[in-house]
């Protein structure tokens, strides 16, 4: 092969990796959702689907948080599920799921008083052998935990007083074989003094702020770094951020961050490949986390709960990069009909319609959807240049990313037919989301494409955000006008609005 052959070849292979490097990242993660009717179902999901056998199961309470916290270390050396259980007894699901495993021993993390004798004898009646590990509280339990993990060069302390830090800790300290001790937030309890007095050599993490531990408390520990937020979602980013070079995002594990017992089973299943476990909530704000930053390194976003616990739409938002709002307007209304078929339907009732379906579609892929009108009630004078004024106004204070105008067409020629989008002359992003949304209305409806084109409608040209006007089908039409006020036809057009959006959107 010549020189100039060699170097081709290398050009189209350095450029073809370029590519789809490229591809790979902005393509959007693939979901799995590890959910049951409650979180003890849960538990069992996720052991279902990281285990094929193990000779260990760890049960820990699925009532109450303290005992549990500290078990996720303690799974990753044994290489064992984290499985809840009722404090009474183990469900005919829990024991169905042992036996699949083939498990032989378990650790019950928690006293008789938590976790009862039946459920011991439930095991023995099984086969298997249980060791119980515990203490005379929560804080002595931590410590037992941590005697039977052996040696370690680090040691996690978080609050036994709330269980967020707590859980934030688990997959990072399973993932180094760190045990996690539970303290006071104003004093040590004695037996974990004296655990720490015992391991004075080894690396320190104090997880959370002032409110969970205070330094007064830790005052004699010589080696130790805090790892703390303005809150439970910001100190779950703080740990995950100090072990950046030991995890992979590639499949990140996501838990609602007002409940212990899915992250916690989750934890030690992040702990196998070593992912993290991120913290999510309906009042947090999404756009501004390091989950949605890290989106493009996602190929399995693994979700824990059922749409109980994180719901489609909480899911949707953090798949788009954090809350998007899309303003909708309706084309026409009021006072103003629009364009008139051959049969008298009025544009402004088909385009209501129409838009009101897009909204609800975007709203259940987690989108804030704002209308410049939700009804045929105008909120501006009978007057057009004030019409149009108004509409931008609204667009421009809601601090939208997308603004979709929808109409329907008319010509003096009753023959004209077809679907055509707008955006203004300049705008990429329009350019991008008109592109979009035409080739999936087009899709969608089956109409004649018409293409994209530009024009300098006010709607676009004055609103600050990417704005497009869609111009679904020719009202003026006969058998475009049948359509345009067809049920089943408003539906598929909105599916395809909608979907271009969202195209848009995750691009």
């Amino acid at each position: 092969m010549t020189l100039r052959k060699k170097l081709l070849v290398f050009l189209f292979c350095f450029f073809a990796a370029l590519h789809m490097r490229d591809i790979k990242a902005f393509a959007a993660p693939t979901v799995e959702r590890f959910g049951g009717k409650d979180r003890y179902e849960t538990s069992i999901q996720v052991s279902k689907n990281h285990w094929e056998v193990s000779n260990y199961i760890i049960l820990v309470s699925g009532e109450d948080f303290p005992d549990a916290l500290s078990a996720a270390p303690l799974s990753k050396k044994y290489d064992a599920p984290i499985l809840l259980t009722r404090n009474s007894s183990m469900s005919k699901e829990m024991m169905e799921e042992i036996k699949r495993l083939n498990a032989k021993n378990a650790f019950i993390i928690s006293g008789p008083g938590v976790i009862s004798e039946n459920v011991e004898n439930q095991l023995k009646d099984m086969g298997l052998e249980s060791t119980r590990i515990y203490g005379s509280d929560r804080y002595e339990t931590s410590v037992k935990v941590a005697e039977v993990l052996g040696t370690y060069n680090d040691i996690f302390i978080a609050s036994g007083e709330n269980f967020p830090d707590a859980v934030s800790a688990a997959p990072m300290a399973a993932i180094k074989g760190a045990p996690i001790l539970l303290t006071r937030a104003k004093n040590i309890p004695d037996s974990v003094g004296k655990f720490i007095n015992a391991n004075k050599g080894s690396n320190y993490y104090i997880i959370g702020g002032e409110a969970s531990i205070q330094s007064e408390s830790i005052k004699n520990i010589e080696n130790f770094k805090r790892l703390s937020g303005q809150d439970r979602y910001k100190t779950n980013e703080a740990v995950i951020n100090e072990f950046l070079n030991q995890i992979t995002f590639d499949s990140t594990y996501i838990a609602n961050g007002l409940a212990f017992a899915d992250a916690l089973s989750g934890s030690a299943a992040a702990a196998k490949t070593l992912s993290p476990v991120m913290l999510v909530g309906d009042s947090y704000d999404l756009k501004k986390t390091l989950l949605t930053s890290k989106l493009n390194s996602i190929s399995t976003m693994k979700v824990l709960g059922g749409t109980g616990v994180i719901s489609d739409v909480l899911l949707n938002k953090i798949l788009n990069g954090g809350s998007i709002k899309v303003l909708l307007d309706p084309g026409h209304g009021g006072y103003d009909s629009g364009a008139v078929g051959p049969t008298k339907k009025l544009e402004k009732d088909v385009t209501l319609a129409i838009t009101l379906k897009v909204g609800e579609i975007l709203k259940s892929n987690g989108i804030d959807v704002v209308y410049t009108r939700n009804s045929d009630k105008v909120s501006w004078p009978s007057n057009e240049a004030e019409d149009l004024k108004k509409r931008v106004e609204i667009a421009n204070n809601e601090n939208i990313e997308y603004f979709v105008s929808i109409h329907a067409n008319s010509a003096p020629i009753s023959g004209a037919h077809g679907t055509e989008t707008y955006y203004s002359p300049g705008s990429v992003q329009g350019q991008k989301l008109a592109e979009a949304v035409q080739s999936q209305l087009i899709n969608a409806i089956g109409l004649t494409n018409r293409g994209v084109k530009t024009a300098n409608f006010y709607v676009l040209k004055y609103t600050k955000a990417p704005a497009i006007l869609v111009e679904v089908a020719f009202i003026s039409n006969a058998n475009e006008e049948k359509l345009l006020a067809d049920n089943n036809f408003q539906n598929k057009a909105a599916k395809g609005i909608a979907e271009g959006i969202l195209k848009s959107i995750r691009k």
